[in-house]
Parts: C-alpha cells; sequence; structure tokens
C-alpha cells in the first residue's frame, strides 16, 4: 500500500489538538497498518500514548507479532518499550508502560472524571505525548450507546486535547451511521482503510470565503 499521501497529510497538515480518525471495516488487518507502519514511524517522532479500550490493541500487537520474526522482531521490540498506555476496562496490555488503569464507565459526569484524570496524567508526564492513539474506541460506543457517544463529546468539548495530536482506529461495522457522523463531525481529517487501499474522507482543508 502506498502511505505517501496518508504521511502527507498526517505529519504536514495535523496539528496539535487535531482529531484523526483512521476508519478500517473489520475484515481488515488492521495491525498491519499500526503496529507494522504507523506507530514506528510515531515513536521516531515523539512520545506516544495508546488509550487500549477493552484490551483490542493489545490483541492486534498479538496478532501482529505473531506473523513477523527476526529483524523486525527485534525493532517492534525495542519501540513498545518507549510507548506508555492508558488501559480502560479489562483485558492485557503486553506492551508498553502502563500508566493509568481507568474502570469504564457511559455516564456524562463519570467518564468527564475520569477524562479529565487521564489527561491531567499524560500532561504530568516527564515527556508531555505528541500523539495519543486509541483501540477499541468502536467498541466501547458499541456497548455504551448514545449515553457512551454524549459522554465523549461531552468530554472532549469540555476538555480539548491541545497538547497533542489525536489518532482514533476506528471499525465502522461496529458502529451504527448515526455515531459514526457523530465522530467524522468533530474529526479534523479521517481516513477509511482498506484492502483495496487508503481514502482520504475529510482533508480539514481550510477555504477562503471572501468574494472575488
Amino acid at each position: 500500500m502506498d502511505t505517501t499521501v496518508f504521511e502527507t497529510y498526517l505529519f504536514g497538515k495535523a496539528q496539535k489538538g487535531d482529531i484523526v480518525m483512521v476508519e478500517y471495516p473489520s475484515v481488515y488487518p488492521v495491525e498491519e497498518f499500526s503496529w507494522g507502519l504507523l506507530i514506528p514511524m510515531l515513536v521516531d517522532r515523539g512520545v506516544v500514548v495508546i488509550g487500549d479500550f477493552f484490551g483490542v490493541g493489545d490483541l492486534m500487537f498479538r496478532n501482529y507479532i505473531r506473523r513477523i520474526s527476526g529483524r523486525e522482531y527485534s525493532r517492534i521490540i525495542e519501540i513498545i518499550k518507549k510507548i506508555k498506555v492508558v488501559k480502560v476496562g479489562p483485558g492485557s496490555a503486553s506492551y508498553g508502560e502502563v500508566i493509568e488503569e481507568v474502570v469504564p464507565v457511559y455516564d456524562s459526569h463519570s467518564f468527564l472524571k475520569n477524562y479529565h484524570m487521564v489527561v491531567n496524567r499524560m500532561a504530568n508526564c516527564p515527556a508531555k505525548p505528541d500523539y495519543v492513539l486509541t483501540f477499541g474506541l468502536a467498541q466501547y460506543i458499541r456497548f455504551g450507546g448514545d449515553e457512551a457517544m454524549k459522554a465523549i463529546l461531552t468530554s472532549i468539548s469540555t476538555i480539548p486535547m491541545e497538547d497533542w495530536i489525536g489518532i482514533h482506529f476506528v471499525n465502522v461495522d461496529i458502529l451504527s451511521p448515526e455515531h459514526l457522523a457523530m465522530l467524522e463531525e468533530v474529526s479534523s481529517i479521517v481516513f477509511y482503510i482498506s484492502k483495496e487501499g487508503l481514502i482520504i474522507k475529510k482533508e480539514g482543508e481550510a477555504f477562503a470565503t471572501g468574494g472575488g
């Protein structure tokens, strides 16, 4: 897959405070893209924190390392030593350093309280993150429905993450069209990745509004 356009947008146009969505269908082996390509690139450029809902990121990591060996295996083992992890809900985190564990909640008040705690924890790290990734966000919304979606929107509008770029892997087959649309609306850039390649669904371009 040619990832030149993806890299151009992510590293050339995304700015701190932006929300970047990477959508994928359930049958796409997204671990090849996330662990095999994106995460190593991000670690080379700055501090990376992964928010792992229900251990989805860990499962993807395990899927990936089962398929690699030799030099690539050694490389990924060195990379995960540099990653910080926020665990949300049950599940393992066999990669990185766990800096916070959060019980998943679905009401806006409790979610905002947890969100505030996690943001403060990351902001007060000796080295602040440059990129915050999430895995399993779609699963969280699926389990919590409208209340989960409302909690997310309330939190990001109350405490926007202006110090880093947020990158969220979202399985589009799990979400309702309405919930997916809500996430896309608040995202600065939206990618869709599948076996057919990568599509930019939303570019985050600014357009002049003056008349000619």
